[in-house]
């Protein structure tokens, strides 16, 4: 069959593709950046789409040409931006949808969320359910599957917990009682078969869970044993402060916490197993039963202890370029800058174009550094500028490297941390 896939670079909808295209079906994929995506999946079609701004139905229509079924898996746990919860959860998927019933798809299998129904309080789950209603109400064949946190490899939520797991102290939101019943991508990743291979009409909600609750308490536990650390050590934050801290967390762009996040936590994500036993025919795999399948490699230890710093890197090197250039131009009296300068034999006008010039540069840097502007190139040009800083000190001023605080030394390891920075930036994207 041919299927219309969007979202099919993220977590779950990359592992859908994959699972479509070992199954021998041609797809189609929806995607912000086609070239990635033709990387990313050797000899799929892409067509460019921006979810953020195809609200119209006309737009979709060229698109559905010969698909039998769409699968729409494009969701996100944090707004940023034109990424919102209304772009992307409900104006656009609506205008796919009812695109769908116009050129008679052959079946349509919406990827929503497990809350997203009748008890729904948090916007996240409100705008899911409002798509969800618009696509049950038209003439067609759907599926919508509602999972709960889903897990497996390359999963940004349960790489947050991971990274949370391995902390010395580990935060709880209050008592860290709240239920959750996280599923393993791959029976998400059956049920998604299932509902492809179907021969008969579905049109039905169908919920997709874990086999039975754990606390978030309980969740920490099992994946810091998994990790191989120690005995976990917890401490209480009560509601009000976990919101505060993912209020500042909006900093950490990559990462699923947000307002949305802990409000959805704290009223728990769980349900009845019932549905999905009845449906497919088999209890879904625990988290407990994955966790033993696979345990921890180095990779797993070095992520999870990575998370949190990869951030903090890049700021505490913005903040020196920054600081730097304030003092340079600021605070030290321009008398010592100058002597320092002619020792360099840079004197006359030249003294104080240098003198700003460099310290604009090293200003520039740091914001391009903490916006993550072009993190490859200005990497190795912070090298090179290090580099250039380090043979002009030496050749003018070769005492500064038997300096008790070490001015120049301390390039070396400023170097290797923005060879690090560099590293992980580019394999957070």
């Amino acid at each position: 069959m041919r299927i219309l896939i969007t979202g099919a670079t993220g977590f779950i909808g990359s592992h859908i593709t994959n699972t479509m295209i070992k199954a021998g079906h041609e797809v189609v994929l929806c995607v912000r950046n086609t070239a990635t995506a033709q990387l990313q999946f050797h000899g799929a079609e892409c067509i460019r789409v921006d979810f953020a701004q195809d609200h119209e139905v006309a737009s979709w229509l060229p698109r559905l040409k010969n698909i039998d079924i769409v699968i729409n898996a494009v969701g996100i746990i944090r707004e940023h931006g034109k990424q919102t919860f209304e772009a992307l959860h409900r104006n656009t998927p609506s205008a796919l949808f009812q695109a769908c019933e116009i050129a008679k798809v052959k079946r349509v299998i919406q990827i929503s969320a497990l809350g997203a129904d009748k008890t729904a309080l948090s916007q996240y789950h409100l705008i899911k359910r409002s798509a969800d209603s618009v696509l049950s109400k038209l003439n067609l064949d759907w599926a919508i599957l509602m999972p709960s946190i889903v897990y497996g490899p390359k999963a940004k939520s349960m790489a947050l917990f991971k990274a949370i797991a391995s902390l010395p102290v580990i935060p709880l939101v209050d008592a860290g009682d709240q239920p959750v019943q996280p599923i393993h991508i791959s029976d998400l990743l059956a049920a998604v078969e299932n509902c492809v291979e179907a021969e008969y009409p579905i049109n039905k909600r169908i919920e997709l869970m874990g086999p039975e609750p754990i606390t978030m308490k309980e969740l920490y536990s099992s994946l810091r044993n998994w990790l191989g650390y120690g005995p976990p050590r917890f401490i209480s934050l009560p509601y009000s402060m976990a919101l505060l801290f993912a209020r500042w967390c909006g900093f950490l762009r990559k990462t699923p916490i947000g307002k949305e996040a802990v409000q959805m936590l704290r009223r728990g994500n769980v349900g009845d197993v019932t549905g999905f036993i009845n449906a497919y025919g088999y209890l879904p795999k625990s988290l407990d039963q994955c966790l033993t399948d696979s345990p921890a490699q180095q990779a797993d230890r070095w992520h999870a202890g990575l998370y949190f710093l990869r951030p903090l890197l890049r700021w505490s090197i913005a903040f020196v370029w920054i600081f730097t250039g304030i003092i340079s131009a600021l605070v030290v009296p321009t008398e010592v800058s100058y002597t320092m300068l002619d020792k360099a034999g840079i004197t006359g006008i030249l003294a104080p174009i240098m003198l700003y010039g460099a310290s604009a540069t090293d200003i520039l840097i740091g914001l391009a550094v903490f916006s993550r502007f072009q993190p490859n190139m200005i990497g190795w040009f912070q090298i090179a500028l290090i580099a250039l800083y380090t043979t002009i000190i030496t050749v003018s001023q070769p005492e500064q490297w038997l300096h008790p605080f070490g001015p120049v030394t301390k390039n070396a390891p400023m170097i290797l941390a923005i060879l690090t920075m560099m590293i992980l930036e580019k394999n957070n994207d």
